[in-house]
């Protein structure tokens, strides 16, 4: 698995292994919501990796839980989408949202079951432009394997809280990736047939395929 995929596992499970009973980690420090999030789910992976092996299922359940209030997929979708955005309508707009979303959490949540993370270290937030900053940090696997990831994340305004909405590994943008690889099938194919086939493929995750 490529370094730049099993990551966007490590930002979605960063909040997917969140008990009910814990607190929300607190958004109105990006810096500090990266650290808490890594920590906690180096802790609870560790912790839990048997049981949520055994049920797969329990990772979309947590995810859909707790993802969502850090993490922006609209503002994903949207970059992702790229020139196609302006001209789709709604509906086909929420549908891609939902099945990129889908795509994200099931893929990636399960897959970064199979690593062993010993240790992760968060670098001071560095400021883009007014309202967007970057947080470095460095992922120490159990082989002695260190990875450079960067989150961005910007604040949103209304409610004055930060989300997450890329990670770039090793100088590599998960975001730009996918805003290549989809902008290329949505020409070829079409929106609506992309999404459909988006959410064929989370059915068979769904199902273990």
């Amino acid at each position: 698995m490529s370094k730049q995929y099993w990551l966007v596992g490590f930002l979605m499970a960063c909040v997917a292994f969140l008990t009910p009973v814990q607190a929300a980690i607190p958004q109105d420090d990006p810096e500090t919501m990266v650290r808490d999030l890594s920590l906690e789910l180096v802790a609870k992976i560790n912790e839990q990796r048997a049981e949520l092996e055994a049920n797969p299922e329990t990772i979309k359940a947590f995810a859909d839980t707790y993802v969502l209030p850090y993490v922006d997929t609209a503002k994903m979708a949207r970059y992702v989408m790229g020139k196609h955005w302006r001209t789709a309508k709604d509906p086909q707009k929420e549908g891609f949202t939902q099945a990129f979303s889908d795509m994200l959490i099931r893929s990636y949540s399960r897959n970064l079951l199979k690593l062993k993370i010993n240790d992760v270290t968060v670098k001071p937030a560095r400021e883009v432009k007014k309202g967007v900053v970057t947080v470095a940090s460095e992922v120490v696997q159990a082989d002695g394997t260190k990875t450079d990831v960067v989150y961005r994340a910007y604040l949103n305004r209304k409610t004055q809280q930060w989300m997450l909405y890329d990670i770039s590994i090793e100088g590599i943008s998960m975001l730009l990736n996918y805003r290549k690889s989809y902008g290329s099938e949505i020409s070829k194919k079409g929106l609506d047939q992309v999404v459909s086939e988006m959410k064929s493929k989370n059915s068979l995750m769904k199902d273990g395929v």
